[in-house]
């Protein structure tokens, strides 16, 4: 009897945590250098992840002008994890996995690389997603 109520509690939180990230919705924290979306609360599933970019281009290409197409239609863009915020760039090993955003004039200006969504379009072989 206890293993089952112990088993129930398990079952309850995971069920719980996964509404909870299903409902939460993305928050993009900022972008960079026209074509980096830095993100919260990304889904996991990539068909998701899809579906949210679907939704939302629209409303990303008005507020942010990304996907920035250049003259023969072909655009790229980058969806980040903003993880725990924006970091300094002490030039370690340790530091090797950061990104830095020359479009920041401030010292903390680097993220680590966690990237979620990449989309290229180009007019010959049409949409691409990793």
């Amino acid at each position: 009897m206890n293993k089952r109520r112990i088993a129930g509690v398990i079952a309850a939180a995971s069920c719980g945590y996964l509404l909870w990230q299903y409902f939460t919705p993305v928050e993009v924290v900022a972008v960079h250098d026209g074509n980096t979306i830095l993100v919260r609360h990304f889904p996991y599933l990539k068909s998701r992840q899809i579906a949210w970019w679907e939704a939302n281009k629209d409303m990303i290409q008005a507020k942010y002008g990304i996907p920035n197409k250049n003259e023969s239609d072909y655009y790229s863009a980058v969806i980040m994890d903003f993880g725990e915020g924006y970091r300094i760039d002490r030039g370690t090993d340790e530091d090797s996995d950061l990104l830095c955003f020359d479009d920041m004039s401030v010292d903390t200006r680097c993220i680590e690389k966690n990237t979620h969504l990449w989309i290229r379009f180009n007019q010959k072989t049409g949409m691409f997603y990793r």
